[in-house]
This record gives C-alpha cells, structure tokens and sequence, in this order.
C-alpha cells in the first residue's frame, strides 16, 4: 500500500515560494498554505516570477503535494448577495492560484446556515460549487472540510457534504476530513472501533473515493464538544492512541496529513507557532510504527 504522506500548513508570507523553504525547514512531506490573508477579502497579487520560483523551488525540493486553504470570511450560505458574490469570487481565485503553483486542490470552509438548516440553503450553495468549478481554470480539486458543528456550519454531518457532492457531481468536488472536527462533531475516532463506525459513516454518506487529503490535528475538546479546538498531536482527546487507529486503517493509507496544530514552544521560550518539527515527527513515528 501507498505510504501515508506527513505535511505541514507553513506561512507564505514574504512571497509564496517562502512555503518551500518552511515545509522543509520541519521536515514536512507536503504543505497548506493560504491564497492570501485568511481574515481579509483582499486577494494576494502573486506575481508571474514568484510564481515560476515557487514552481522551481518545489520541482527541486523534498515536498511532494501542496493544498491550499481558502480564506476564512467565505460563506456559500451567505444571507446577502454581496457577501455569497465576495465568497464565489475568493474561492474561484484560490482554485486561480492552486492551478498557477501546479497545486493538488482548495481546501473550503463551505460555511454557514446559522440556524436556517441544510435544506434552507441547500440549492444555494450546490449553485454556487457548480458555478465555481465552471469559472475556475484547470483541474485542482475544490475539498470542502468537515465542521465541528458551531455557529450551523455546513459539514457537522457527513451526509451534508454528500449531499452537495450528489447535487454538483463533479470530480473535482472531494472531501478534507478533519480529525478535530470529526470528534468535536461526535464522530468517535479514538479508538479502533470508532474509526471503523466512522470510516464506515463516511463511506455510506460521501464515498471514499472522494476523500482528497485529511487535516491531522487532536482536539482540546471531548468527543460531540461541538467546537473547533486544534491541540497538538497525542495532548488532545483523540490521543496517540486515535492516531495509531487512524493511521493503521486501510482507508487512510497512501492520503496526505496535513497538522494545522498550535506547536510547542521554543526551548528558548520564544511562543509556539503552528506546525512544528516536533508535531511532524510524532506523527510520522506513529505512521512508521503502525
């Protein structure tokens, strides 16, 4: 079987070819990075020769996949068309962006109902993935993210996304599972039982062949916490234990891992921040151990 792949989300900051050296720099085996400021509408102009060294550096570097994040302020089940036309716009320019780098996909908060229920913004917002894969140049994949379930996001269950993949039906529309998530959503995958229940849910509701890329982060909050809590690998509730669970099923093997983990701090004091060597290597030893 495919080897599960260990990556990292890295500042782009200073240019997006800076992403490389970062992933690098914490032995990370493919990266995330944002498109441009997650809390700012503005889009990030990546200039043609920044674009060329990304694509070079890459080429000569030991990063295999590269995914995208989308910006955080997108909503599909936006309650005005301004905000749901600034959301089309933000994601047709990340998917612009992955396809410039030669990058797998966009990962996409979908959004949020807020309160309203699925079936209030249903046809909204399988018009709005249909109309964005038609805009956006190329073949990177659009992976719309499981959610905790605050605040009404779209995704605490996994037969919504799979009710958006059935309406839109396109190859490009997958799925980013995350574990945090996946918990705080009351999936239970801390032990060998709850990933086989889980994995079992996911396949009946979305199909695993539409699972893209995972995003690995334990979870401050307990199993149906309901909240979007990241903790560092093997500190949360998930524990080391879920991960060698996850890690040794079938389902996950050869799929890309991407920490978005607070990190630890420096040995000299100085504050965590993100991803670290030190998350990376325990989930590659709980990889190589299973």
């Amino acid at each position: 079987m495919a080897k599960i792949v260990i990556g990292a989300h890295v500042s782009s900051s200073g240019g997006i070819f800076k992403a490389i050296e970062r992933g690098e720099a914490i032995e990370a085996e493919a990266i995330q990075i944002f498109p441009s400021a997650p809390q700012m509408w503005r889009q990030t102009n990546h200039k043609p020769e920044a674009i060329a060294k990304f694509r070079e550096l890459h080429a000569e570097s030991t990063i295999g996949s590269v995914w995208l994040h989308n910006i955080y302020l997108a909503n599909l089940a936006a309650d005005t068309p301004e905000h749901l036309e600034k959301s089309i716009g933000a994601i047709v320019n990340a998917l612009t962006v992955a396809d410039a780098i030669g990058a797998d996909g966009v990962v996409l908060h979908t959004g949020s109902h807020k309160g309203a229920g699925m079936d209030a913004v249903v046809d909204q917002v399988s018009e709005a993935l249909t109309r964005i894969l038609e805009e956006a140049p190329g073949n990177a994949i659009l992976a719309l993210e499981n959610a905790a379930g605050q605040g009404g996001a779209i995704g605490k269950e996994f037969s919504e996304l799979g009710m958006l993949i059935e309406r839109v039906k396109s190859p490009r529309l997958q799925v980013c599972l995350d574990t945090c998530h996946t918990l705080a959503a009351g999936y239970d995958i801390s032990t060998p039982e709850g990933v086989a229940a889980t994995v079992a849910e996911f396949d009946s509701a979305i199909g695993l062949d539409r699972l893209a890329v995972l995003h690995a982060n334990d979870s401050k909050m307990e199993l149906g916490g309901l909240r979007d809590r990241h903790e560092n690998i093997g500190e949360g509730f998930i524990g080391t234990a879920g991960f060698e669970a996850m890690l040794a099923h079938p389902a996950f093997k050869g799929k890309v891992l991407l920490l978005e983990v607070p990190g630890f701090p420096g040995d000299d004091g100085e504050k965590a921040d993100g991803p670290d060597l030190e998350n990376v290597n325990r989930l590659k030893k709980i990889r190589d151990a299973v």
